[in-house]
């Protein structure tokens, strides 16, 4: 079996060893050695990569207690290869690995949230709590996270011969189905949990503890969070994004968050206003468009192409110009689509689904609708004015032959 080496020190990035079978696995080979510092995903936590002579390492597992290493080209049984593992990526693993470790033991010490569920993966990490926690508890427990981290507090990996052993220890979460020799992780004055991953060796490593997002998760909470060089580059991209609002607005980056909502409140009071000058324009619009509808027998036609409305004026501009016995159809170019609204008004003998197949057809379109209003787009823009056109002589000819 493998001598594991990442079990003994989480730091040794190299070591020599020696090649005891290697397997073809399609155009890859999977690679056994007497020992390794490649730690196979589990816990959580993805495994590493790194080189095994000349050959790149692109996956690392486990299986029936075997660690395989998953290589880009054979490598000779029994020769003694240079081992050495991506340790950017080692290190970046452990960071928020033992990050979640502080972080799960503060929820857990403040508020009996227990960690039901951790995912690590090489941009995030998140862990799911079996409770809710407030934003309130959730700042709380990222400052006694980080308290352990600045004290710089020693992570010890301890094996125990014994299931027994394991169960007078006062552990924060116990892994199940685990067989001797079973590794514990402790943080001095902190977490004591079972744990099959590298660590850091002291918590000042891990930089820093921030918690990103949360979210309810099957009747709890998920978090999501950084530590290390990750937290380090989301707050400075996030500081960059400010200042570049700050410039923006000609503020102070402390006062964006006042200058983002006047800014809100501006729009939300200019788009009130933009709303009743259009009610009030498609008022005098729909009395142009109903003095120019086509007679169709007893019943009225108007249809009409107009540019740059929206899907929601276009259906009140077409609803208010329907006067009894009127049949409207509207199409508006907006945003690069076509829009289109058909309507009816009192006194029309026709449901509009019967009318709706035919615009369809005739305008590429997709929509719908039943009773007096119906719906609908179009990515073809080209030719909406001859297809109008021509819609219109359908519509006045049938109504012509409606009694």
């Amino acid at each position: 079996m493998t001598k594991r080496l990442y079990d003994l020190d989480s730091h040794q990035t190299q070591t020599e060893s020696k090649v005891l079978s290697c397997v073809p696995i399609g155009d890859l080979f999977d690679v056994v050695l007497d020992q390794t510092v490649f730690f196979p995903e589990g816990g959580g936590q993805p495994s590493d990569t790194g080189m095994l002579g000349e050959a790149l390492v692109s996956h690392v597992r486990e299986e029936d207690g075997e660690i395989y290493h998953r290589v880009d080209r054979p490598l000779a049984i029994g020769a003694v290869v240079s081992a050495q593992i991506d340790w950017a990526r080692r290190f970046d693993l452990m960071q928020q690995h033992t990050g979640e470790h502080l972080l799960s033991f503060s929820f857990y010490d403040l508020f009996s949230a227990s960690n039901v569920g951790f995912h690590l993966a090489l941009d995030y990490a998140t862990i799911d709590f079996d409770k809710p926690v407030s934003h309130e508890q959730i700042l709380e427990a990222e400052l006694l996270a980080n308290r352990f981290v600045w004290k710089n507090l020693p992570v010890v990996a301890t094996f125990y011969d014994s299931e027994e052993e394991v169960r007078a220890l006062p552990l924060r979460k116990h892994a199940e189905g685990l067989t001797p020799p079973i590794r514990i992780v402790g943080v001095e004055g902190a977490d004591l949990c079972t744990c099959c991953a590298p660590h850091c060796s002291k918590t000042g490593e891990i930089g820093s503890v921030f918690v990103a997002d949360a979210s309810s998760y099957k009747g709890g909470t998920r978090i999501t969070f950084f530590c290390g060089e990750r937290a380090l580059k989301l707050h400075r991209a996030q500081h960059d994004d400010l200042d570049i609002l700050a410039r923006r607005f000609s503020c102070q980056r402390e006062a964006v968050v006042g200058a983002v909502k006047k800014l809100s409140d501006d729009y939300g009071a200019l788009k009130k206003s933009e709303r009743e000058l259009a009610k009030s324009l498609n008022g005098y619009m729909a009395q142009e468009l109903r003095a120019n509808a086509a007679q169709a027998g007893k019943y009225r036609v108007i249809a009409h192409l107009v540019s740059g409305v929206d899907a929601a004026r276009l259906k009140d501009l077409a609803q208010v110009a329907c006067a009894e016995k009127t049949l409207s159809l509207l199409l508006s170019e907006c945003d690069g689509r076509l829009l289109y609204v058909l309507s009816t008004g009192a006194g029309f003998p026709l449901d509009v689904s019967e009318l709706m197949p035919a615009v369809n057809a005739a305008l590429s379109g997709k929509g719908g609708g039943r009773g007096t209003l119906a719906q609908g787009t179009s990515s073809t823009i080209s030719g909406a004015q001859e297809a109008l056109e021509q819609i219109k002589s359908y519509f006045v000819k049938r109504l012509s032959d409606q009694r």
